[in-house]
């Protein structure tokens, strides 16, 4: 009797294994794509190239992975893609997604797509371009108050992203009035550096990633990062802190998908880049670029979502 129930128990457990397996979440056949709201380039494309790369080799889909660029409107064209598109389909999203709408650019909401994760944060730095007279973040402040609209800070893509908030916030925190600052809009990193370098505006405002290669190159200087202790790969570059500015702002960078998603679909996304977030090859490539980790599945991701949501709605209108 014993033996029968110890088989009976194993058959069970068997079965129940099986009943996993066939469960398993899987998306419709055909090619995914990747949507990269912005030009080639920078860290949504950076971002985007990783987990494509681990998609394949981890064989964690079984079709194409093909990445779209989708560049325009700081991020309203490619987003508006994914609304429209009737394809597998995810996107690579940032917290401009949030200041879009409370700016009125577009009339997409977070409410019409479906977070799937939140995968990683980096901290926002100031460069300025080689030979500038300023060496650090309060120098380009004080030179800010002492010729109000005078001094040109560039950024890019997007009107209120976060390379434009984060200089803000920490220039407000200085004393100094939004509108005492000229800010210049460009339409990709690249085209945001090499106005650097040509001397075109006197500093920019971006992400670490997507300064790093030129500033150890020597193309350009970073004064200042938003982190709350100097990095160990940029011992030399203060922060804001050390400047006197108790500022900490860390940038992050997310997923979404249309917003009629199926539970199943969700189910594999929230497994997939889980995957994706555990390998070995994007925790390599989160330490090249000096990122740090942040994955949250879809379920996380929408409460984070909507506290980032009040968090923006605060920093841009003061309440």
């Amino acid at each position: 009797m014993k033996k029968c129930m110890i088989l009976l128990i194993a058959l069970l457990v068997f079965m129940q294994g099986d009943i996993r397996q066939a469960a398993a979440p899987r998306l419709p056949d055909g090619p995914i794509e990747i949507v990269v709201p912005a030009e080639p380039s920078g860290g949504w494309d950076v971002t985007a190239q990783a987990i494509q790369a681990v998609l394949r080799k981890k064989q964690i889909v079984k079709d194409e992975v093909h990445i779209v660029y989708k560049p325009g409107g700081g991020g309203d064209k490619g987003w508006k893609y994914v609304n429209e598109s009737s394809k597998q389909t995810i996107s690579m999203t940032s917290s401009l997604i949030l200041s879009n709408d409370l700016l009125g650019q577009s009339k997409l909401k977070i409410d019409d797509f479906t977070p799937l994760a939140i995968l990683s944060k980096e901290w926002q730095t100031v460069a300025l371009p080689k030979g500038s007279a300023l060496t650090n973040g309060k120098d380009l402040l004080n030179e800010i108050k002492m010729h109000p609209g005078k001094v040109k800070i560039g950024f890019a893509p997007g009107l209120g992203n976060d390379d434009q908030l984060s200089f803000v916030r920490a220039a407000d925190m200085y004393g100094i009035d939004s509108f005492d600052i000229q800010f210049l809009q460009y339409d990709s990193s690249e085209q945001l550096i090499q106005a650097l370098i040509r001397h075109e505006i006197e500093a920019a405002s971006m992400t670490l990633s997507e300064a790093k290669p030129y500033e150890r190159h020597g193309d350009i200087m970073l004064a200042a990062v938003t982190s709350d202790k100097r990095l160990p790969g940029f011992p030399d570059v203060p922060t804001w802190k050390e400047q006197g500015i108790p500022f900490v702002f860390s940038h992050w960078r997310g997923v979404l998908g249309p917003k009629n998603m199926s539970e199943e679909e969700i189910s594999f996304w929230d497994q997939a880049l889980k995957k994706v977030t555990s390998s070995p090859e994007w925790k390599r490539k989160i330490n090249e670029l000096d990122w740090e980790s942040f994955y949250l599945n879809s379920r996380e991701t929408k409460r984070f979502l909507d506290q980032q949501s009040a968090f923006y709605q605060s920093i841009m209108t003061g309440n």
